[in-house]
């Protein structure tokens, strides 16, 4: 049986490399036998393919000048690499560092401001105030007059502010009345819907001296509350700051004796301690 010339010339590349069977290396060989043209096409696949060498070695001065190159390009990736670390770290502290940095300068460059003059009272409270008085921490100021009148005899008055980097408010107002007004403006506070204040900062109460007609009191903000001494004379008080303490000496501006008793709003007070571990 004649054998087809594709299927023969399909098996030449197993037959050559010795992998067809018995049977197949018989049948190829007949085939041979029969058909030049499958056999010369047998004999070119057995002529050995020309070995290609390649000089692997470069120029003497083709290497001199790749070496040069790398070198140069070594030290000019090493130099550009060591100059984005020290820009990064630069601007790094320009940033953080220059953050802290503007924290500690606020703060030892920052002025207290004092103001004694009643005439300027409608600039610290009610809804005339200046800008940065206008908005005390979001403190109800209520307790305090809204205006100073005529019929207001005022013995004391004091507005500090601070604001080394969050404000800080203390001010005090201390007025007689006759006894119609100072009537009128007790029955006005002691029906102020006073708050909770006892333990805030250690409070344990005010001096004997005074009775408290009302207060609002804030756990992370302060106090703003009103005293009397029973005959004609009303003392207002505002000390208003946050995170739990006041970079302001407070006791240097206020008359002690117009604090709540046990009050501690210095740095790392125990009350600021106990809040911060429970956050």
């Amino acid at each position: 049986m004649k054998i087809d010339c594709d299927i023969i010339r399909d098996l030449l590349p197993l037959y050559s490399e010795g992998m067809v069977s018995t049977k197949s290396t018989e049948m190829i060989e007949e085939h041979f036998t029969e058909c030049e043209a499958c056999q010369k096409q047998y004999q070119k696949m057995m002529i050995p393919a020309p070995v290609v060498t390649f000089d692997t070695a470069p120029a003497k001065n083709f290497k001199k000048y790749v070496t040069k190159k790398k070198r140069r390009f070594g030290w000019k990736i090493a130099l550009i690499t060591a100059a984005a670390i020290i820009s990064i770290t630069a601007l790094y502290f320009l940033i953080f560092g220059g953050a802290i940095g503007l924290l500690i300068l606020s703060s030892v460059t920052a002025d207290v401001e004092m103001d004694t003059d009643v005439s300027h009272y409608s600039q610290y409270i009610g809804e005339y105030a200046r800008d940065e008085y206008i908005n005390k921490w979001e403190m109800d100021e209520s307790i305090f007059p809204q205006s100073i009148t005529d019929r207001m005899n005022v013995k004391d008055y004091k507005m500090v502010y601070y604001n080394p980097w969050d404000a800080q408010y203390l001010s005090y107002l201390s007025v007689t009345y006759e006894e119609t007004d100072y009537t009128a403006e007790v029955n006005r506070l002691q029906s102020y819907p006073s708050s909770d204040y006892l333990g805030y900062y250690g409070v344990t109460g005010f001096e004997d001296d005074y009775e408290l007609l009302a207060i609002y009191a804030d756990s992370y903000n302060g106090f703003v509350y009103a005293l009397t001494d029973g005959f004609s004379e009303i003392i207002y008080v505002e000390i208003i700051f946050c995170n739990y303490y006041m970079d302001l000496d407070y006791t240097d501006y206020i008359n002690p004796k117009y604090l709540p008793v046990g009050f501690d709003a210095t740095a790392d007070n125990p009350y600021c301690l106990e809040k911060r571990e429970e956050l």
